[in-house]
């Protein structure tokens, strides 16, 4: 429809493309000029517009209507546009990271009680098949890489290794939290992952200056920025104005208002 003002992101149109676009009224019997900003009827044809997208939907006149009118304005639940949209895809992409990092963690948790509870078995396996690649114990020894790090890993007593197994999974369940609260957009999840990540950055920055890795640097750089991103974006702490500056953001961005100022005149309904 002419006249129309779409967002400047488009995380709507991925949106709705994935979930449907948003209408409502479509069922309504009565159509009244206090709908116009989510549903007009134009020269007998009735237009439903997407509380996501923006876009204009024409939809046939229900001859069974199942709603005597359109929704009142606190009957609607507005979803989500423009940037507070993208905010949530950018923590959904984060819980994404956080159940990458669930899946390691349960691993080498599985890995450590497995190495705990038959030590000595692997240990000889890992013995014997040492030898036979490498002609003898001695070498073995010197061995690098994936086998090598194995070998390192018999140096720990099994009450070490179930220790290291349940901190991976006490971690994990940290992790875990974190990814869910992350996906379902909650507060807490957001001061929760803020101060779990912040205190791996001094780890970090201590392992970085013993070794430097290209592994260790991508993940002190993503863990930064995450940090980042929660604590000046979703204004943490108080800050930029702290949360209820959030909320009014919110509600500028994807509440009424918004549907308002982005709503089209009758004209231009009229026009296209």
């Amino acid at each position: 429809m002419a006249g129309t003002k779409r967002p400047v992101y488009r995380y709507e149109l991925l949106t709705c493309a994935w979930h449907g676009h948003a209408l409502v009224g479509e069922n309504a019997a009565v159509v009244t000029p206090g709908d116009a900003v989510v549903v007009r009827e134009v020269d007998g044809q009735r237009w439903c517009r997407c509380l996501r997208c923006d876009a204009w939907m024409a939809v046939s006149v229900p001859s069974h209507p199942t709603e005597e009118r359109v929704p009142a304005r606190h009957e609607i639940d507005v979803p989500l546009r423009g940037p507070a949209l993208r905010d949530r895809y950018v923590l959904r992409l984060i819980a994404l990271d956080r159940v990458l990092h669930v899946m390691i963690l349960t691993f080498l948790a599985i890995a450590f009680v497995t190495f705990a509870s038959h030590n000595r078995s692997l240990h000889a396996d890992y013995q014997n098949i040492m030898n036979a690649l490498n002609g003898g114990g001695a070498a073995a020894v010197r061995v690098r890489g994936v086998l090598g790090y194995l070998r390192k890993a018999f140096d720990y007593t099994p009450t070490h290794l179930f220790v290291l197994a349940s901190i991976c999974l006490a971690y994990a369940c940290l992790e875990g939290v974190e990814a869910v609260g992350l996906w379902f957009n909650k507060r807490w999840a957001e001061y929760l992952t803020f101060v779990a990540t912040s205190l791996l950055i001094p780890y970090e920055i201590y392992e970085l200056a013993v070794k430097v890795s290209v592994l260790k640097l991508v993940a002190f750089v993503l863990n930064v920025l995450v940090a980042a991103y929660l604590l000046y974006a979703k204004r943490l702490f108080g800050v930029r104005g702290g949360h209820a500056a959030e909320v009014e953001r919110k509600q500028a961005l994807s509440g009424w208002p918004a549907l308002e100022a982005s709503a089209p005149a009758v004209e231009a309904v009229r026009a296209g």
